[in-house]
């Protein structure tokens, strides 16, 4: 035996067979009620921690919601679905991935119509990190579903899993589309959706293509492969154009609050203060000045602006009282 087939008899020998790839991606084969009942149960705690976790802005908490979270099975279920051709799975797989997403809404909404509001929404990282999804979420979504998918066809790199689950963000997003939907921030809501749907699309698309390379295909496909792969195509393009719009608006307003930033920064030093920093609020710009001044100079500010914000920005300026002196040397 050469050493090329000893080498491709090791590699073969650590792929899963397809039946253990049905038996960890389908929900409703094997012991489907321990199945069903494992799923449902860290789908609704990880729902009930990613909310928590969102609202008190805490990123271990929404890591801790990622680890438990199973949204990826049913997904990796309609890619293997997708990839053997069997029909009844895909159905199957479908329908818990479009029931789990509701109720993980569900779940954000009445903990959010709850619990108390910690913290202002524009200040939560972990509602502003994921309402304005960009190209760069969805090479990191197609690069993690890869992963996934791979782990999920060996036998020897199930290590990585955690690594993936957390990398791959299913349920935090849905659990801000609650969130935002209570705050009535739809814009928010619709951002936090998209991302989700990105990164669904991501691991369809890198599952369909390790599971279709690394198992063969048995019997005659129960579905038509080409009008998946187009409806998967058509979704695909629908998300990039999306992405695209969301990436031009995130560089455009990046570049605004810079321009914006440096003008007031001028601003406030002519007048003894100094700039903090600046956001957007909607369509309001908020700057936080530090500093002791009467506000005299506060008027001319909207005019210094123009062609650096477009017109009709609101300004406002919040000032907190505060000084500077140097109070000496470390000896």
């Amino acid at each position: 035996m050469s050493w090329v087939t000893e080498i491709r008899r090791r590699l073969e020998g650590e792929l899963r067979t397809p039946d253990e790839i049905r038996e960890a991606a389908y929900l409703l084969t094997g012991d489907v009620t321990a199945k069903l009942t494992r799923f449902w149960l860290l789908l609704t705690l990880s729902a009930v921690i990613a909310t928590a976790g969102i609202i008190s802005d805490s990123t271990a908490t929404v890591i801790g919601a990622m680890i438990i979270a199973p949204l990826a099975t049913p997904i990796q279920g309609i890619a293997v679905a997708i990839a053997y051709g069997e029909a009844k799975p895909l159905l199957h797989s479908l329908g818990i991935l479009l029931m789990a997403t509701l109720v993980v809404i569900g779940i954000g909404v009445a903990l959010a119509a709850l619990l108390p509001e910690l913290q202002n929404p524009s200040d939560n990282s972990q509602i502003t990190g994921r309402i304005s999804p960009t190209l760069v979420d969805l090479v990191a979504a197609a690069a993690t579903g890869l992963a996934g998918s791979f782990a999920l066809t060996r036998r020897d790199v199930g290590d990585i899993l955690p690594g993936v689950a957390i990398a791959i963000s299913l349920v935090p997003p849905l659990a801000v589309v609650g969130v935002t939907g209570v705050e009535d921030n739809f814009d928010g809501a619709l951002g936090a959706l998209l991302l989700y749907t990105t990164n669904v699309l991501a691991i369809l698309v890198a599952g369909v293509l390790i599971f279709g390379m690394t198992t063969l295909r048995q019997g005659r496909p129960q579905i038509r492969r080409r009008s998946v792969l187009a409806v998967l195509a058509v979704m695909g393009v629908v998300v990039v154009a999306a992405l695209g719009v969301s990436t031009y608006r995130a560089v455009e307003l990046s570049q605004r609050l810079s321009a914006a930033t440096d003008v007031a920064t001028q601003w406030a030093d002519a007048n003894g203060e100094h700039v903090v920093g600046a956001r957007f609020e909607g369509s309001t710009l908020v700057i936080l000045v530090e500093g002791l001044s009467d506000g005299s100079q506060d008027a001319k500010l909207p005019g210094l602006l123009a062609g650096s914000v477009p017109a009709g920005t609101d300004i406002v300026i919040n000032r907190v009282a505060g000084s500077r002196a140097q109070s000496g040397t470390v000896p």
